[in-house]
């Protein structure tokens, strides 16, 4: 079940290309498959009927031939029996040894003599006879030596030629038959037959890999070719089989019948001997099955590269989306699916930028509203000609310190309200923060200690104006007041880096907890603070500017803030 599931699972995780590919093959292979196949199985089978088709006229070609050489020696057998003279010398009772020596001599010898000579396959005739006739060699014997053959009841039953086989010999007997005598003598005519020689006819389908298995009317072996010894037909099969498996080898069985003596062949030839001359076929159908498979493997891997390259362009756009870029470069002007899917993505890229881009132009424009709104709290001339009156009051009676720091609210406020303008100089924007921290020195009565280190390259850029006064006022009211020893110290610095300008505001007040840490530029403080420095300085450059924030309670905190360099407009 497991192993199922894991193969549901890696199909489901293969390529779409590979999905199409495979699909592709796989329906297209179905009809080769099945044609192949069919083809193949009817071009074997016809191959197998013809092969059969021409084993079988060989082989009753041959079943003939031997028929032909029994009716020969059956033509002899009768030749012999209805001869009346070697009926007479059977049948007669002999007196006088004279008498039977020239029956002997001049009546059975010369006429089976004449018989072998003239049949050569014949290699014994032999006269066995119920007469007082003496045994003369093998050619007269007396009746007695056959009367225990099996075969020797059917032989006096019949009147014809029987055919047997005792081991390698091969017997023709036939009962001489007496019509002209009341009580004739029972006499059988007796032949054997060179083995070899009768077979002799089915030596070409064993040259042509065959095997002979010749049986008689009992379906008991006669001859057999080397391949089948000892091979003895099933009594159930009977002699209608078309296949039998010997040794191992699978045979097809071929027969035919051999009238003149009730006897049956068998051709048993090897199946795969048959079925050979279908591999050539076989080898065909499987090129032409392979080729079949290429062409569709090629034709599938064209077809689903065209497919799917539209869709590999949408799967990098949206890739490059979610990296955080807008930029679609793939479009479509098909009607189907795949094209309904690519402008649906270009316009949803597409209403996603403009919204963006219209939420950005807001919020610029709520900070830049909220700035002027700030700036416009304060009269500026109002705020001018009061700090020049006591400025002016406080040099008449001689109060520096009063005048220092008329002089040093008059510079701050002028520099923060910039004539209502977003941008300033650096070299302003760092007299802002310088008029800022005099101002609170003397607030705090030069508690704390200010040490600057500004790069002088940095003063003819621009930046946005209070960027770094909402840093300065957090690192003193929030890090350096709460010392409880004093000796508190700000470092400001400022440096050109890597094409952006870097500023550094670093204190060695009682740091940031680091649960607060985490949220100090995402949770909107009171006032002016470090959130709406970073979002402003996000918004108007890209979200890889802005600040970032160190800090370790108890020992201090670092704020730097990094912008591009942006050149005063000429």
């Amino acid at each position: 079940m497991r192993s199922w599931q894991a193969l549901k699972q890696h199909i489901h995780d293969l390529k779409f290309q590979t999905k199409i590919k495979l699909s592709f093959l796989l329906i297209s292979m179905i009809p080769v498959i099945v044609l192949g196949g069919f083809v193949f199985q009817e071009t074997r089978s016809l191959l197998i009927s013809q092969s059969k088709s021409d084993l079988q006229a060989t082989l009753h070609q041959s079943a003939l031939t031997l028929n032909g050489q029994l009716d020969v020696y059956n033509k002899l057998m009768n030749f012999l029996s209805f001869n009346q003279e070697i009926i007479n010398a059977a049948n007669h009772t002999y007196t006088t040894t004279y008498e039977m020596y020239d029956q002997l001599t001049n009546v059975i010898d010369q006429n089976f003599y004449i018989a072998r000579y003239l049949n050569t396959g014949v290699e014994q005739i032999t006269l066995y006879t119920g007469t007082n006739l003496h045994q003369h060699g093998n050619t007269v014997r007396p009746l007695e030596e056959i009367q225990g053959k099996a075969w020797y009841p059917f032989v006096m039953k019949s009147v014809d030629v029987l055919w047997y086989a005792e081991n390698k010999d091969i017997i023709s007997v036939r009962r001489i038959i007496n019509t002209k005598q009341r009580n004739p003598k029972d006499n059988v005519l007796y032949a054997r037959i060179n083995y070899d020689t009768l077979f002799k006819p089915f030596e070409p389908l064993q040259a042509q890999g065959s095997e002979i298995l010749v049986t008689d009317a009992s379906g008991r072996p006669i001859y057999a070719s080397p391949g089948m010894k000892g091979y003895i037909p099933p009594t159930d099969a009977g002699m209608t089989m078309d296949k039998l498996q010997w040794h191992g080898t699978n045979y097809t069985v071929l027969q035919s019948d051999v009238p003149n003596s009730g006897w049956r062949v068998m051709l048993c030839k090897p199946t795969s001997v048959i079925t050979s001359s279908a591999w050539w076929i076989i080898s065909t159908v499987i090129i032409m099955i392979i080729a079949c498979i290429a062409a569709v493997a090629i034709a599938g891997s064209l077809f689903s590269r065209k497919f799917i390259h539209r869709i590999e362009q949408l799967r990098n756009n949206m890739r490059t989306v979610e990296q955080g870029s807008l930029e679609v470069t793939v479009s479509s002007h098909s009607k189907d699916e795949i094209g309904d899917l690519i402008r649906g993505f270009g316009n949803m890229v597409d209403q996603t930028k403009m919204l963006i881009d219209k939420v950005y132009v807001e919020e610029i424009a709520r900070k830049e509203s909220e700035m002027k709104a700030l700036q416009a709290q304060i009269n500026p001339h109002f705020l001018y000609n009061a700090l020049s009156i006591i400025n002016w009051r406080a040099i008449r009676i001689r109060a520096s310190d009063i005048s220092g720091m008329a002089q040093l609210l008059s510079t701050y406020y002028r520099t923060t309200l910039n004539k209502g303008k977003n941008m300033t100089l650096v070299s302003d924007e760092l007299l802002n923060v310088q008029s800022y921290i005099e101002i609170q020195l003397n607030m705090h009565s030069n508690s704390f200690e200010v040490d600057y280190s500004i790069d002088d390259a940095i003063c003819t850029y621009q930046m946005p104006n209070l960027l770094l006064q909402p840093l300065v006022e957090n690192a003193i009211l929030h890090g350096i007041e709460n010392r409880e020893e004093g000796g508190g110290k700000l470092i400001l610095s400022g440096c050109m880096e890597d094409d952006c300008i870097v500023f550094h505001v670093e204190d060695n007040g009682v740091g940031i907890p680091p649960d607060r840490l985490s949220h100090l530029l995402e949770t909107q403080a009171k006032g002016y603070g470090l959130k709406n420095v970073n979002d402003r300085a996000k918004l108007m450059y890209g979200p890889e500017y802005g600040l970032t924030i160190h800090s370790v309670e108890g020992e201090g905190t670092q704020v730097m803030l990094r912008i591009p360099l942006k050149e005063q407009n000429r």
